[in-house]
């Protein structure tokens, strides 16, 4: 641990392990497992604010914090555009952690990570902000100002990222593989942006279309290299290989192009994707899917 003895000491009662458990029937289960194990932070008394796949159809989940009791979730709430889940778990109150804004984050700035190892164990790293910007990833999901760090991440996934006054500015959901860019946090802004939504204060907006693809995008062209079995997609016709030249007559070269032409439909919604396959282009005609319902 190599930053201000200060900030651990401040935010570690905050810092809980997760652990959840996911019916064998569940989409998710073949690619994420039934059994998932993470870290968390606790945002109000009674609320945890995590990475939102380590607990997508759980029908079990726990929270241990530092003083070893074990908190069960009576509710999680999902929020597949952002990436984030917020538990509400019984049992004693929890220690929120206070919250920053992620909107502050420049290039250069030190930023901390506390994560658990285990259900005791916590574990920390010292970095700096290495930017802050667009972030595509091939399960249909996208943000606008991701917080990519040189902190490595010494634990599990979920865990929160500080700022050097000990205040949340992200979540860490992904490892990376670039030089100089070792962690991806999901700023803390959305959850703010969303919290009354998440809390059930709000009613949810109408989602996005989604399809249920794995796309991936390559010098100026984007090729499917998965579906969701039983998605949209897969119903539909679409398959490994295709390479998808335009949406509702729009060209896509780029992730972002494709997913901002998949989300100006919803869920119902007729798209019609020209796709190349096996040297012969196609049109195959997709009705956009729910991702909350799919996933619930």
């Amino acid at each position: 641990m190599d930053s201000p003895v200060s900030i651990p000491r401040a935010v570690v009662p905050s810092v809980v392990f997760l652990r959840s458990e996911i019916p064998e029937a569940h989409p998710t289960t073949p690619v994420l497992g039934n059994e998932r194990m993470g870290a968390g932070v606790a945002v109000g008394p009674r609320q945890v604010l995590t990475a939102h796949y380590l607990v997508i159809g759980a029908s079990q989940a726990v929270v241990v914090a530092g003083d070893g009791r074990i908190r069960e979730a009576r509710q999680v709430s999902l929020d597949h555009e952002s990436g984030l889940a917020l538990l509400t778990v019984d049992g004693p109150d929890l220690r929120p952690a206070p919250l920053g804004r992620s909107a502050q984050m420049r290039p250069g700035k030190p930023v901390f990570l506390l994560t658990c190892t285990g259900e005791q164990e916590r574990k920390g790293a010292s970095g700096l902000v290495a930017s802050v910007g667009p972030f595509e990833a091939f399960w249909e999901y996208m943000l606008d100002e991701a917080i990519m760090t040189t902190v490595l991440n010494p634990g599990l996934a979920g865990a929160p990222l500080f700022d050097y006054d000990a205040r949340v500015v992200g979540i860490v959901s992904l490892g990376l593989a670039a030089v100089g860019r070792y962690s991806l946090a999901i700023p803390v802004d959305l959850f703010l942006a969303h919290r009354s939504i998440l809390e059930g204060n709000t009613e949810r907006t109408q989602p996005r279309a989604w399809l249920g693809v794995y796309p991936q995008g390559n010098d100026g062209a984007v090729a499917i290299t998965g579906v969701v079995p039983g998605g949209p997609a897969d119903r539909a016709g679409l398959a490994q290989g295709d390479l998808v030249l335009s949406v509702d007559g729009q060209s896509v070269t780029s992730l972002r192009e494709l997913y901002r032409a998949f989300w100006r439909k919803g869920p119902g919604e007729p798209l019609d994707l020209q796709v190349l396959r096996e040297s012969q282009i196609r049109v195959v005609h997709v009705v956009a899917g729910d991702r909350y319902d799919f996933y619930k």
